[in-house]
């Protein structure tokens, strides 16, 4: 058995497919490109595949991993080529490569960076930008965080490792963040609810969020 990790891309109309249906589509698609995957034993096989701190449905990324076993003692080095060539829009593999030679455990993901995308009606309005980096600056920005365990009024600021790059593009304003993840996880969506809680006056139409990268809490890319 070969343990292998894929790096892959979900953009486009890809973002809506559920963590459930993105897991039946790669296995799927690995089938279709004949990858000699390991299944597991015992009445009801399946194989083993396993995506590392999934997406929200509705958000994009380009720094996706899936964790998988192969039955060869390598993979193939068209694996790439031959999944491309059969995944469907907006899923595309960026590369695969072993786990033997040292990479990165599941439980070291400490942080992604994100990029979220306002968008206005009209032009961006006067202010937003500096009122925004104001806000995320101060110390504390206490907001209401949902988990599995229930709502919890948390400090924003400390889910933040630096302050978020903001720039504005006409009808729109890009915010750059690198939140936690992991154990103690903060969606993106929180930034956009603490300007909604805290600066009213400015409506934002639409939101989006796409991920850039996956650190370990040392900062090192994930791999």
């Amino acid at each position: 058995m070969f343990k292998a990790r894929m790096r892959f891309a979900k953009e486009g109309r890809a973002k809506y497919i559920s963590h459930l249906d993105l897991m039946h589509t790669l296995q799927r698609a690995m089938a279709r490109c004949q990858m000699p995957l390991w299944f597991t034993e015992g009445y009801n096989q399946h194989a083993y595949v396993s995506v590392a701190l999934p997406l929200a449905t509705g958000f994009s990324g380009e720094c996706e991993f899936l964790d998988f076993n192969l039955l060869s003692d390598q993979t193939p080095p068209d694996a790439v080529a031959r999944l491309n060539a059969v995944l469907p829009e907006g899923l595309r593999a960026l590369e695969i490569y072993p786990l033997a030679d040292g990479g990165h455990k599941i439980a070291d993901i400490a942080w992604s960076r994100f990029r979220i995308t306002w968008g206005f009606a009209d032009c961006v309005p006067d202010g937003f930008v500096e009122q925004v980096q104001s806000l995320f600056a101060r110390d504390e920005i206490p907001i209401l965080k949902r988990s599995k365990r229930g709502e919890k009024v948390v400090n924003l600021r400390e889910f933040l490792h630096e302050l978020p790059q903001i720039q504005a593009f006409g009808h729109f304003v890009l915010c750059e963040t690198v939140a936690a993840a992991g154990n103690q996880s903060l969606s993106p969506e929180y930034l956009t609810r603490a300007v909604q809680q805290y600066l009213p006056q400015f409506s934002i139409q639409d939101a989006a969020y796409h991920r850039l990268a996956v650190y370990t809490a040392q900062m090192e890319p994930f791999r």
